[in-house]
């Protein structure tokens, strides 16, 4: 599961040929959040407000986006997801290894998520008709900056899920007091840059030479970005501010 990276955060991390970016996520949150001091408190001040971390239920017209059980990843991770991007040109279903999931959960599902919530992360799992389909995850880059991976189970594929579910996780992430949203996808994996093209992203750094693939090839990396005022721009939504 594991790669050589220069650093074990969320602004560096890559792909590896046995799991998705978001189980290696997981599993990164754990091994920090194991290893150092975070602050007490859930509620952190930020900005003159207040930022809370805890990942809650969201609604759209069609689906529900809130904290997944152990079994509801199981589901949406019934696929490793690293066969599924069309990187080196290969896309298809391979089962994953189950007990490599249930590893990161052993701690139980309250305690992973009280842990994310010092992390300052997010974990969804997104439902339609009460179906897990697919996963959205944060973490922080700094107090103006989070970073979102998204993955959709390919029986759900082709039926405007992420567009709409990432949609509402953005409007969430910039009430909080976000300004910039990063995502990262690799050379090949055509669905994610659909997806992150139709909601406006904006290229932003290209990682020449990322990481070796399966097929020992090396693949580049892109981060595209959301700015708050992009995204307000797009939607309609308008920024309120007092007039002194």
């Amino acid at each position: 599961m594991f790669f050589e990276k220069k650093l074990i955060t969320f602004k560096t991390f890559k792909k590896d040929k046995i799991l998705s970016r978001n189980l290696l996520i997981i599993v990164i949150l754990i091994v920090i959040i194991n290893n150092h001091t975070w602050q007490d408190s859930l509620i952190i001040k930020y900005g003159g407000g207040n930022m809370n971390y805890e990942t809650i239920e969201l609604k759209t017209k069609r689906l529900i986006i809130k904290k997944g059980t152990k079994e509801d990843f199981l589901k949406v991770y019934e696929y490793e997801f690293s066969k599924l991007k069309n990187v080196d040109g290969v896309c298809k279903l391979v089962k994953q290894d189950k007990s490599k999931i249930e590893s990161s959960f052993k701690i139980g599902m309250k305690k992973y998520y009280l842990k994310l919530q010092k992390a300052h992360a997010f974990d969804w799992i997104i439902y339609c008709d009460n179906n897990p389909v697919g996963n959205i995850l944060t973490g922080e880059e700094d107090i103006k900056t989070v970073s979102l991976s998204f993955n959709i189970h390919p029986s759900y594929w082709g039926n405007g899920y992420i567009k709409e579910a990432l949609s509402c996780v953005m409007d969430y992430l910039y009430s909080l007091g976000y300004d910039n949203i990063i995502c990262l996808y690799q050379d090949g994996n055509i669905k994610a840059k659909r997806a992150l093209d139709k909601l406006g992203f904006k290229p932003h750094k290209i990682t020449l030479d990322s990481y070796k693939s399966c097929e020992g090839n090396l693949i580049d990396e892109y981060e595209v970005i959301m700015t708050k005022e992009d995204w307000f721009s797009k939607t309609g939504k308008l920024t309120k501010i007092k007039d002194s």
